[in-house]
């Protein structure tokens, strides 16, 4: 009897190690190259220097850009990265009052993980155009749909045709997230999996209740005055301030922050009333049962700890209806997770790449 017990163990143990055995290469084949990714990685020690002496020059050696045609004859700014022996594509969504230059570290990488990269500047933003602005550093929008079109005008056009027919990923931070879900609501077929960074589901709107926000713009839009900056905001003012920034990282704050008060075309200040009630419902189109549960791909939702800029509730609801979403919370981040402190950032991009390696 003992015996019988002692062989059936044994059998059942080696059942597991081999089950195991089998079953880890098959695991290690999703698992990208994380040493090589530390290899490349660029820490906060003399951030600056490495990405104007490394970082930049490789990427721009790559880089072309154009424009597309937009909505209502906005031109729309896109750049290209391009690498004939890609094994995806990645289309960048960015978020408000950002250029493409916040995301030079991140194209970086991405390139050297062997991505395709393309991005456009939402209108309003960098070099895109704008519309009935009172100065250009405004960002004024009318109907949030146009940023859904604009982006579509870029997948039509430049993206599809342009990525050899390998699988195209979405990587949307912040507004550029709220864009980003409400065109995978739309637009089902044009994407194969979605990182969503701090992604704008639900607008912060500090010690107000947001009905009362909604109200406000509502009003303001109704007496025409909708081309006017929300109350406490106004033209771009070049501040130096990490406190209030989206990283607690000071290098990568001081690059981005040195970039755009040297280029007047990336400086943006606040937003019109107009642009408030278009995102406030657009927002609450995104993260009803009804839209949310379009979205079927694979979807990898980060979410900060301390993000001053979006609210968790929207995020929360849209992983709630969306069929096949995860969310990784981050202890002790702000909203700009992809530019984070090197603590934080490691892992996050550790999480970023297994993600992607996974949908291929």
């Amino acid at each position: 009897m003992c015996k019988n017990i002692k062989r059936t163990v044994a059998i059942f143990t080696i059942m597991v190690l081999i089950t195991l055995y089998f079953e880890l290469p098959y695991q290690q084949v999703f698992a990208f190259d994380k040493d090589s990714l530390n290899d490349i990685y660029v820490s906060e020690n003399n951030y600056e220097d490495k990405m104007k002496e490394i970082v930049e020059p490789y990427i721009d050696n790559i880089k072309e850009t154009g424009y597309i045609p937009g909505q209502d004859g906005v031109n729309i700014y896109y750049e290209m990265y391009k690498s004939n022996n890609s094994k995806a594509n990645i289309v960048i969504s960015h978020g408000f009052s950002e250029s493409l230059e916040k995301y030079n570290e991140i194209i970086y990488y991405f390139l050297n993980q062997g991505y395709s990269v393309f991005g456009l500047e939402h209108r309003g933003h960098g070099r895109s155009g704008s519309l009935g602005v009172k100065d250009k550093s405004q960002i004024n929008v009318k109907d949030f749909e146009n940023y859904v079109l604009d982006l579509k005008e870029l997948m039509d056009e430049v993206v599809i045709p342009k990525s050899n027919g390998k699988k195209i990923f979405l990587f949307a931070h912040s507004m550029g997230g709220g864009i980003g879900s409400k065109f995978l609501e739309e637009y089902p077929e044009y994407f194969h999996a979605v990182v969503l960074t701090s992604p704008m589901l639900e607008i912060n709107t500090g010690k107000v209740p947001e009905f009362i926000v909604k109200l406000i713009a509502n009003t303001s839009v109704a007496l025409s005055f909708g081309d006017r900056y929300i109350a406490g905001e106004g033209k771009y003012k070049g501040i130096y301030d990490l406190k209030g920034s989206d990283t607690s990282s000071d290098a990568r704050y001081r690059y981005y922050y040195n970039i755009v008060k040297n280029n007047e075309d990336l400086q943006r200040g606040g937003a019109s009333y107009n642009w408030l009630q278009a995102s406030i419902y657009a927002t609450e189109e995104i993260t009803s049962k009804d839209n949310a549960s379009k979205v079927e791909i694979p979807v990898m939702l980060m979410q900060a700890d301390k993000d001053d800029f979006v609210k968790s509730g929207g995020q929360n609801k849209f992983k709630k209806y969306a069929k096949d979403c995860n969310k990784i919370f981050y202890e002790g981040s702000k909203h700009g997770l992809f530019r984070e402190r090197d603590e934080l950032l490691r892992g996050y991009l550790n999480n970023v790449f297994t993600f992607y390696e996974e949908n291929l």
